[in-house]
């Protein structure tokens, strides 16, 4: 019996925590978040992750480290962002990083636009973009951000898809490298399937995953256990495996739930 209640409390708790989490950007117009909300928004909220993927090949080389230095240093981490670019918050967040960015210098006809894309509506396609970065300069961010640059919708249509949590899945539609927009790579699905929508209040999570890296695994072959890290070695590319899981019911925002 005490082992229910345990479970009980930690499921409340967790609720709450989104809960919280979901209340936070509700409390006031997206035009008044701060740059820390904005940003915590985009990088980690019910409609945007991380995922860090880790080179810790350059630990353990022959080089003397030098008196008080740590082979910590010599560990690379590349950040991939990914977010749901067709849920409002989303670009709401966009929008305001943007024209915080400005510093009061916002013209007129970006002002509009900047309002223009935060209300958009996105009624046929649900789109995921990802774009890398990484706290220091390095071989890896070069190489990732050169796998986003390169890759096509053929490279990905096969291994790129949406899972519910009853196992169906959507795969790619169209990929579309970075542009000079800041927004990163966009994952473009089709958000009808025989003119319903493909993901519902009752899907339970939409389970993103695509294997960007050359001669990626076919879809079938990534497992629900599968790491979501990497590790590389310094003289082979690392596996760029993109794979992270969204709860619905923490994706509700003013009233819709937004994806």
């Amino acid at each position: 019996m005490k082992g229910i209640n345990r479970i009980a409390t930690a499921l409340a708790l967790c609720m709450a925590s989104h809960l919280i989490a979901q209340a936070q950007w509700e409390k006031k117009p997206y035009t008044e978040w701060s740059e820390k909300e904005a940003q915590k928004l985009l990088s980690d909220s019910p409609w945007s992750q991380t995922q860090v993927f880790s080179d810790t090949s350059q630990m353990f080389g022959n080089d003397r480290l030098s008196s008080g230095a740590s082979r910590v240093a010599n560990v690379f981490h590349i950040n991939f962002r990914i977010r749901f670019l067709s849920a409002k918050p989303v670009r709401q967040a966009t929008s305001r990083a943007m024209e915080l960015k400005q510093k009061g210098a916002l013209n007129e006809q970006l002002a509009t636009q900047l309002r223009a894309f935060a209300a958009a509506d996105f009624p046929d396609y649900v789109i995921i973009t990802v774009l890398c970065d990484s706290d220091q300069p390095n071989m890896r961010l070069q190489e990732a951000t050169a796998l986003l640059n390169s890759r096509t919708t053929a490279d990905l249509k096969n291994n790129t898809f949406l899972e519910l949590k009853d196992g169906r899945r959507i795969f790619l539609h169209e990929y579309q490298p970075p542009r000079n927009d800041g927004l990163g790579a966009r994952f473009v699905f089709q958000r009808l399937v025989n003119g319903k929508p493909f993901i519902t209040a009752e899907s339970g999570e939409i389970h993103f995953v695509s294997d960007l890296s050359q001669g990626g695994s076919p879809a079938g072959g990534v497992s629900r256990g599968q790491a979501t890290g990497a590790t590389g070695s310094s003289s082979n590319p690392m596996n760029y495996l993109l794979d992270r899981r969204f709860k619905l019911a923490a994706m509700n925002y003013q009233g819709k739930l937004e994806y």
